[in-house]
């Protein structure tokens, strides 16, 4: 047993040396991956930390634009508002001095007319009244021949 015991240990002892030959450069190479994936990481956490930064200013900036146009547009609302009501007011002014000046303006047709018929009837009495005596007076005339 002591041959067979022998090449058993001796297989174990070149199986561990094999082991281990390859062991140690397969850690090695990790060990450099690792460092190299750690590296990237760092640089990966730091851009990061960059384009955070950068979102939560921008973040910030449009808050405030946000902010200044919510007030602009309260502010024109407002405008809207009072030039809403001023146009309503000019709409119940205008409707009110057409209605009065459309009052007027019929009542004054209506007099100018009734002015313009009385005017009319009297120029025709007066027309006619010397034409009248004239042909009267004619017709007198002829009967006294």
């Amino acid at each position: 047993m002591s041959a067979a015991l022998q090449i058993a240990l001796f297989v174990a002892t070149v199986a561990i040396a094999l082991f281990v030959l390859v062991l140690i450069p397969l850690s090695i190479l990790l060990y450099r991956r690792a460092t190299v994936f750690s590296r990237q990481l760092e640089e990966l956490n730091m851009e990061l930390k960059g384009l955070v930064q950068d979102s939560r200013t921008m973040v910030q900036n449009i808050t405030a634009a946000t902010i200044r146009v919510n007030g602009q547009l309260d502010e024109l609302e407002s405008i809207v508002g009072v030039i809403r009501r001023w146009s309503e007011r000019a709409n119940h002014v205008v409707d009110e001095v057409g209605t009065t000046f459309e009052a007027s303006f019929r009542k004054a047709n209506q007099s100018t007319r009734s002015i313009f018929q009385a005017w009319g009837f009297i120029m025709r009495l007066a027309g006619e009244m010397p034409w009248r005596t004239n042909h009267k007076d004619g017709a007198n005339e002829e009967t006294h021949k």
